[in-house]
């Protein structure tokens, strides 16, 4: 009786010995958690430091982790990639709900740019740069411009067309320099250019192509 008993419980214990020591361990990071670290490397000191050294040390662990959730690094830049254009996306959420749209648009994008320049770049000026995210956003607020200003399908892609390199090129310049576009400023160059280009569709006359020339010597 006594060597059954032990000979059962040898059994149960090896049982639940083989069971501790290869059942598959929960992994201790979520996927989610692996990008929201990897979020904040990007924002700290940009997308290129993202490694799966530098996850593991933001995490406070090993590079392994990664690898568990992950099939290899560029599921995970892509992860934190789709990550960022989310975050973009959120903040620019309702901009067409304002009028002008597509003012709102650019000083939310040069926003951005100078709260989020490592993102900034990563998405719009980096490798494997992604534009047609705003460009998909900022073409919302046509059709609200279209119809609040009058103006016809064409009108209006001249003036996107005009005003998206703008928009784009303060927003880039504040990645490096932002102090010195204020929202102030920002505001009133936007203002210049829409009302410049506005005027002259309005006008009905055809912008005149000005070439540079070489000035003539004033006569003495």
């Amino acid at each position: 009786m006594l060597f059954f008993i032990y000979q059962l419980c040898y059994i149960f214990a090896y049982r639940y010995i083989t069971f501790v020591l290869f059942m598959p361990r929960q992994p201790r990071f979520s996927k989610e958690d692996i990008v929201a670290a990897g979020l904040r490397i990007v924002r700290t000191s940009g997308f290129e430091t993202v490694s799966a050294r530098a996850l593991g040390k933001e995490l406070g662990t090993s590079s392994s982790p990664m690898f568990t959730m992950f099939k290899d690094m560029n599921e995970v830049t892509d992860a934190i990639r789709t990550a960022a254009e989310q975050s973009f996306i959120a903040r620019m959420e309702g901009v067409t709900d304002y009028f002008p749209a597509f003012k709102e648009f650019g000083l939310r994008l040069v926003a951005f740019a100078k709260e989020d320049p490592n993102l900034f770049q990563m998405l719009f000026l980096g490798k494997d740069a992604r534009p047609e995210i705003a460009e998909s956003i900022a073409r919302d607020c046509l059709t609200p411009i279209e119809q609040g200003y009058g103006l016809t399908r064409e009108q209006t892609e001249i003036l996107f067309r005009q005003m998206w390199p703008v928009a784009c090129g303060i927003a880039a310049l504040c990645v490096k320099h932002p102090e010195d576009f204020s929202e102030e400023k920002v505001s009133r160059t936007l203002s210049y250019h829409f009302g410049g280009i506005m005027s002259i569709l309005k006008s009905g006359r055809e912008l005149e192509d000005i070439k540079p020339q070489i000035r003539k010597p004033e006569k003495i």
